[in-house]
């Protein structure tokens, strides 16, 4: 496996209005999301040219996870369904299976201890149909969260179908632009967020070396809890292999 170094609540919510409009681990379920909630305006965007991001991070991840038979302490479950997620089943991945829950079910969370960090995960994914999701998430709660991942909208000049997302929502609403980037790269992504105060820069990488930046949020989260998940998927049965998940801390 791949060791290079390397948010959801609503992404379903986000993508339908973009495209339309093992110790045990506990379980929490945050407040339901609004249901009448205005529509954004859908905004796909090309990726920017490789940069190197303002804020360098600490060389070491603070924290690393390999998804080796057992998860390392500190990770929480939401809406956990132990059926739809594996640690047995491809050895050195964490197999979640996708569905059509919403909100979402399994999203795997853990505590930050810096206010400026940067999340990288690997993912293993192909997504063939609306509106399936695998990726990153940064979150405060159901209604404030960033998500970035490799997903599929299908919606003509707003969707760039099989690519990567990046998309945010604060107190309940739509903020920013959301973002749809199209790769060559079809069913893998390294994804990394990086967090420098109110700043969520998202990155897309196809081999965990070289980051190509996606775009941008400005939004203020409290106490944000950072993880993965995948779901949103109308056809139960697909699914997303993640390869390991790493934090950082910016100064």
């Amino acid at each position: 496996m791949n060791r290079s170094v390397v948010s959801v609540a609503v992404f379903l919510s986000i993508l339908l209005a973009a495209c339309a409009s093992a110790a045990p681990i506990p379980t929490s379920s945050p407040a339901p999301i609004p249901s009448a909630t205005p529509p954004p305006t859908a905004t796909k965007i090309p990726p920017t040219e490789t940069l190197i991001p303002t804020a360098t991070p600490t060389e070491i991840p603070v924290f690393w996870e390999d998804f080796d038979k057992e998860f390392q302490s500190g990770w929480s479950w939401i809406r956990e369904n132990d059926a739809l997620w594996s640690l047995d089943s491809e050895p050195g991945f964490l197999r979640i299976v996708l569905t059509g829950d919403r909100p979402p079910r399994n999203i795997l969370i853990r505590d930050v201890t810096s206010e400026n960090f940067q999340i990288i995960t690997h993912i293993k994914f192909k997504p063939t149909s609306n509106y399936q999701f695998a990726g990153l998430t940064i979150r405060q709660d159901d209604d404030t969260t960033v998500s970035l991942g490799r997903a599929y909208c299908n919606t003509q000049n707003v969707c760039v179908g099989n690519g990567i997302y990046f998309d945010a929502v604060q107190n309940g609403q739509w903020t920013g632009n959301n973002f749809g980037t199209d790769t060559q790269m079809k069913d893998e992504a390294y994804l990394r967020i990086d967090k420098n105060k109110s700043t969520f820069t998202a990155y897309y990488s196809e081999n965990g070396t070289d980051w190509m930046m996606i775009g941008q949020h400005e939004m203020t989260m409290l106490d944000p809890k950072v993880g993965i998940f995948a779901g949103q998927s109308f056809i139960v049965g697909q699914v997303a292999l993640f390869d390991y998940f790493s934090v950082m801390e910016i100064p």
